[in-house]
């Protein structure tokens, strides 16, 4: 038997940290993570899957509705906020932390809600050029010397 627990941060898109962190396997419990701590709420967040081309179909987070995660994920993706997510593998007997499974990077693209539930739409980290996620571009101070041709060789 495994368990899974999964922690999301929530930053601005220029990368400032938001108060809007949450983990989903210690209810009604705040949970320390990298430093930070991290509230209850239930959700679930379904990963990124990929075709066979490497293309991103889907990735989303499902919260019950209320007026408080309605108004933080409007402004979320009104404004491209990015949600740093990493799942982690727990005891199945005490839900303690043994290792971490994946840390992901997904910038909010948008939401949909009904009456229970709201969907938020994570963009792929594989397509962050076309979500302009990161704003960073390649420089030579970034990495170093910058190939002046398309040729490449290896010795």
């Amino acid at each position: 038997m495994i368990a899974i627990g999964t922690y999301v941060l929530l930053k601005q898109a220029d990368g400032i940290i938001t108060p809007y962190r949450f983990q989903n396997f210690h209810a009604g419990e705040s949970r320390t993570f990298q430093g930070l701590p991290y509230l209850f709420a239930g959700f679930g967040f379904s990963g990124g899957t990929l075709d066979l081309q490497g293309a991103n179909i889907s990735a989303s987070m499902v919260f019950a509705v209320n007026e408080l995660d309605l108004n933080v994920f409007k402004q979320a993706a009104d404004e491209r906020w990015i949600a740093q997510i990493n799942t982690v593998w727990l005891d199945p007997e005490t839900l303690q932390e043994t290792d971490n499974y994946s840390s992901e990077v997904y910038q909010i693209t948008g939401f949909e809600h009904d009456s229970s539930r709201l969907q938020i739409r994570l963009s792929s980290p594989l397509d962050a050029v076309a979500a302009d996620t990161p704003r960073r571009t390649l420089t030579q101070s970034l990495v170093g010397a910058l190939p002046s041709t398309g040729n490449i060789s290896l010795n």
